[in-house]
């Protein structure tokens, strides 16, 4: 049952083995004919005593595992020794007053860094090796993690302890691929301090925060610092989208006139022929909860009428249905099914609902204005019950017989969905986001000549074109590009250093990125008992 390679193993004699369905209970004794005092380490051959000693072990075969160990006490004959009785240690098998064996408490250990406390008492009840949530989280804290040594190659990155209001950082060993500390904030300070306490690193990746830069240049001025290739990608898409916002207006335009010069289709469109999906419009949520209710109740009816053809009574109807005997008894003698009568509600626009409908007729579908409209008239109600007033109108598009269809509105892509396609090859781009981009470009040209900047960039970063950084940022700096694209130009030149490392070496922060991914799944595994402590444990045991 022990390891060999432990010398404890060897020093006890198994005498007999009790087995139950649930239990396997190993009684052992030691046979040392000495024992060391644990305060002056002397030897002893004096027996005092001894005593049973009741260990958990590792299961066996599905069963939980006992042992009952017979220690002894020995006399302590150093005169110059306080301890006058001791007794004799196994280091090697279990700690001091421990009731599990090491290898249990590795095991436990184990499992808890794996699973985290809750999930990991039931992965151990289940094996065998019954403990609670709480002892695994103190053993976690426990335990001892080695210290790491000053990495020549340090990533740098922040992680979000609660989203938009607090974050934290990561460090993580480039070279070897691993975490090696986790700071509680994300503060220039805090990384220059931990960089002064680890002189030696000689290469440092990180995105393009101020603090990082500062925290870095101040705690290591003699290593290279080397920004993230994706969060240049990230900047050059930001700088897109303020582009794009800017001249909203112009995507509407262009939208719309390709909605209007394209035909009515005869079936429904491929998805390629649509330059972007237009929102859906929704309908309210009463007609289609009344809806629902309505068929369960049919449902219901139908069953009722099902069994009393059967010649099933009254009461057991209702016992089978969950429902009252009364409403078996009505079901049954009306012979149809019970329609319930529409509420009528009262709502302050009912005297003026002629006014609203002939305004909606007249084409005016904006709420906001039409309560405008109602108030110079006398309405002493709020936006919002006008808006469920003619929230029907606008979903069916009819008030009445006579009046026209609305047609549906359409809108264009999002800013920032436009900008990221800008930046995709034009082969993965399909033929109707195609069509809307070259009309976008014929309306604005200089977003055509600031799309092909941006483009030219991209290649940069992906090494695709030979080009240097200098040479790119006097063409964006040129007067006819727009001011976004200047603004981003400036800010390569502010971190002019770190951005042409990042296209000109190999070093890259997306090892980095990944250990924030798995730092995010361990704490969101760890539910609201994810102190910060904890978290540290279990990021540098697993990494």
């Amino acid at each position: 049952m022990f390891n060999p390679l432990l010398p404890e193993a060897e020093a006890l004699r198994c005498q007999r083995v009790v087995i139950e369905p649930r239990l396997v209970t190993i009684v052992v004794s030691s046979v040392t004919p000495i024992g060391a005092c644990p305060v002056c380490q002397r030897a002893s051959p004096r027996v005092h005593s001894s005593y049973l000693r009741t260990l958990g072990d590792l299961p066996w075969q599905g069963r939980a595992v006992r042992i009952t160990l017979q220690v002894r006490k020995f006399f302590c004959d150093t005169p110059s020794c306080p301890r006058r009785i001791f007794v004799e240690r196994l280091p090697g098998i279990a700690a001091v007053r421990a009731r599990k064996t090491r290898r249990l408490e590795d095991a436990l250990t184990t499992i808890g860094f794996t699973c985290g406390g809750e999930g990991g008492a039931r992965l151990a009840g289940r094996l065998w090796m019954p403990t609670s949530p709480d002892t695994l989280l103190r053993r976690m804290r426990r335990t001892l993690i080695p210290v790491a040594g000053t990495p020549r190659a340090l990533g740098i990155d922040d992680w979000a302890v609660r989203r938009g209001q607090r974050y934290g950082t990561i460090l993580c060993d480039l070279e070897r691929h691993q975490p090696i500390e986790l700071l509680d904030d994300r503060q220039a300070g805090t990384v220059a301090a931990w960089l002064r306490d680890h002189p030696g690193v000689e290469v440092i990746t990180r995105d393009r925060a101020s603090f990082y830069t500062e925290g870095a240049s101040a705690g290591a001025p003699q290593a290279m610092q080397v920004a993230d290739r994706f969060h240049l990608m990230q900047n050059l898409q930001q700088a897109l989208v303020r582009l794009l916002e800017h001249r909203y207006r112009a995507m509407v335009t262009v939208v719309r006139e390709l909605a209007g010069a394209r035909s009515p289709p005869q079936a429904s469109p491929p998805r390629e022929d649509i330059p972007h999906r237009s929102r859906r419009r929704r309908l309210p949520r009463g007609p289609t909860i009344r809806e629902n209710r309505r068929t369960r109740r049919m449902e219901r009816y139908n069953q009722v009428l099902a069994l009393h053809q059967q010649g099933v009574s009254h009461r057991l109807i209702a016992t089978r249905m969950g429902i009252n005997r009364e409403t078996v008894g009505r079901y049954i003698r009306t012979g149809r099914f019970p329609e319930r009568a529409a509420r009528k509600h009262a709502s302050k626009t009912d005297p003026f609902t002629d006014y609203l409908q002939r305004r909606w007729a007249e084409g005016c579908h904006n709420a906001a204005q039409l309560a405008r409209e109602l108030r110079a008239r006398g309405f002493a109600g709020s936006y919002c019950s006008v808006r469920r007033r003619v929230a029907h109108w606008e979903a069916t598009g009819t008030v009445a017989e006579n009046v026209p269809l609305r047609p549906p509105a359409v809108h264009p892509p999002s800013a920032q969905r436009l900008a990221w396609m800008l930046l995709k090859d034009s082969d993965d781009i399909d033929r109707g986001d195609r069509r809307f981009i070259e009309a976008f470009f014929h309306h604005c040209p200089e977003v055509a000549t600031a799309v092909a900047l941006a483009r030219d960039f991209a290649a940069i970063v992906r090494r695709s074109r030979d080009e240097s950084l200098d040479t790119w940022i006097q063409r964006a700096w040129d007067r006819s590009m727009p001011r976004e694209l200047q603004t981003f130009a400036s800010g390569l030149r502010a971190d002019y250093d770190a951005v042409n490392a990042a296209l000109t070496t190999t070093w890259s922060n997306g090892q980095v990125e990944g250990q924030v991914n798995r730092l995010k799944l361990i704490k969101r595994q760890m539910y609201g008992r994810a102190k910060f402590d904890l978290l540290r444990q279990r990021v540098l045991h697993m990494g």
